[in-house]
This record gives structure tokens, C-alpha cells and sequence, in this order.
């Protein structure tokens, strides 16, 4: 049910734009799972509220995976064929984010908030063949979005280590920008998936080294102005879904010592 519920989802999160959610079955169990995890982490922990809650801010790197739905080019080759076009792999894909971090937690499970911009880079290559050379284009994106993920954590404790694995889900609103490339995306961006990471606790101090990576839920082309790339580049905006691979590092704080270590341990 949840299945059918998912892959027949248009949402809307703004008057006139309409998103078309593309969710394979790894997506669906993501958000199935995250959804069962939810309810259970936000019950009301034991002892007063603020001994379960950690702020603090973090940033990182993150590399652009595109995935082209469908291309849109205008030129065709001698044979009446259209050009395909092709985008930069993950390497040279880099980009940053930076936000703050609220997290509430019990002894296992801990819901965690990044707000923050999340900026990425991307570039499609062109290849056009005239009869006597070959002129390759290459146009950079640079999508600057204020996103808000959610991530549902199950962390293992091994005294100063605490290692966890989780899910995500997040929305996104992209920044307005000058250039007409940039104008040619929607606003709206959703996208789910899994993290990895440890605390590492320092009593009044955790640091939180996090990798996800987040699968883009649907195209984030504007159909309606996929034309409008009127810089001088030869070719209309493709379909594309994007996802990304995050690294990052948060340093947390808490109202409460967060453990009693041994008496053997000592601290310099």
C-alpha cells in the first residue's frame, strides 16, 4: 500500500509547480523505514527534556551525481540525429554546505535537524560536429539551496565512540540567481536516503563526523522554461535528477556531561 501510495505522489509545494516523483524500491523502503522510526524516537524521553537535546553547527564537502531522464538538445549531426549531451562525474562535482544541528536522543535512537545552504556544482558537456570540427561546450551549474534534512539515527555505545547508521529525508528551496542556466530549474528539490557516521564524545563537548548520501526523488527541470538558456549555449535543459554524496563534521553541545568514564581514564 505504502508502495502505490509513494509512486502515485505528485507534490506541490508551491502554487504552479507540479513535481513529478520518481521513487525506485530502494527509495521506497528509505521512506518506509524512516517513516516507522519517526514516531517512535519523537516519544517524550525520560528526566527533564533539555538532558536530551544537543545544538550545535557543522560543515562539509559534497560531490553532484546527474542523472539524465531526458535530454533536450537543439543542434542535430549530418544525419539528422540529436546530440547527447553528457555531465562531470562525482570528482569534479564539489561543493559545500554548511548548518546548524539540533539532535534529541535516547540510549539508541536519536532524530537529528540540519538546516543550513547546501551548495552544489555540476557541469554539462556538448559535443557539436560541424563538417570540418568538433566544438565542445561546457556550461557549470552552481545551485545554491537552503535545504532541511531530517535524519533518524540508531547509534551503538561504545563509551567514547558511539557509531550509528540512520535514514534521511530532505527538502530544499533553491536560491533565486542572476543567470538564466540557474532559471531554467525548479525551486523545489526532495530527496531521501542513508547516513553512516560515530560521535565522538568529549563530555561538554561531541563531535558528530557524518557521510550520507541522498537520492534526488524527482526531476528538477522546469519543463516550462527549459528553453530559456539564453547565454548563447546551444542546447535546451535536460531532465535531471540529482542525488549527492556528503562528508561533514559538527561539534555539539549538551546542558549535561554525557558520560562517566571509567576511573581509569584520564584526561590531559
Amino acid at each position: 500500500m505504502l508502495t502505490t501510495l509513494i509512486s502515485a505522489l505528485r507534490v506541490q509545494p508551491f502554487p504552479g509547480f507540479a513535481v513529478n516523483v520518481y521513487v525506485t524500491r530502494y527509495q521506497t523502503i528509505c521512506l518506509a523505514l524512516f517513516l516507522a522510526l519517526l514516531p517512535g524516537c519523537a516519544v517524550a524521553q525520560g528526566g527533564n527534556f533539555l538532558d536530551h537535546l544537543r545544538i550545535g553547527f557543522g560543515a562539509g564537502a559534497n560531490t553532484s551525481q546527474v542523472i539524465d531522464l531526458a535530454p533536450f538538445n537543439i543542434y542535430e549531426d549530418l544525419t539528422g540525429q540529436t546530440y547527447t549531451s553528457s555531465y562531470t562525474g562525482l570528482l569534479m562535482n564539489i561543493g559545500n554546505q554548511y548548518f546548524v544541528q539540533a539532535e534529541w536522543y535516547n540510549d539508541h535512537f536519536i532524530v537529528a535537524m540540519k538546516p543550513g545552504t547546501y551548495t552544489h556544482r555540476f557541469s554539462k558537456i556538448n559535443e557539436v560536429v560541424f563538417s570540418n570540427e568538433t566544438v565542445e561546450q561546457e556550461t557549470s551549474s552552481l545551485l545554491r539551496y537552503i535545504t532541511f534534512p531530517a535524519e533518524v539515527r540508531y547509534n551503538v555505545d561504545l563509551n567514547r565512540y558511539r557509531p550509528y547508521a540512520g535514514l534521511t529525508v530532505a527538502y530544499s528551496h533553491l536560491l533565486p540567481a542572476n543567470d538564466a542556466f540557474t532559471r531554467t530549474f525548479i525551486r523545489p528539490k526532495i530527496s531521501a536516503g542513508a547516513v553512516i557516521g560515530t560521535y565522538i564524545d568529549l563530555r561538554y563537548v561531541i563531535l558528530d563526523l557524518n557521510a550520507g548520501y541522498r537520492s534526488g526523488l524527482h526531476n528538477i527541470a522546469s519543463k516550462a522554461d527549459r528553453f530559456g538558456t539564453d547565454d548563447g549555449t546551444a542546447f535546451a535543459q535536460d531532465d535531471l535528477i540529482l542525488n549527492d554524496l556528503q562528508v561533514s563534521l559538527s561539534i555539539l553541545f549538551s546542558l549535561q556531561k554525557q558520560r562517566r568514564f571509567s576511573n581509569v581514564e584520564c584526561y590531559y
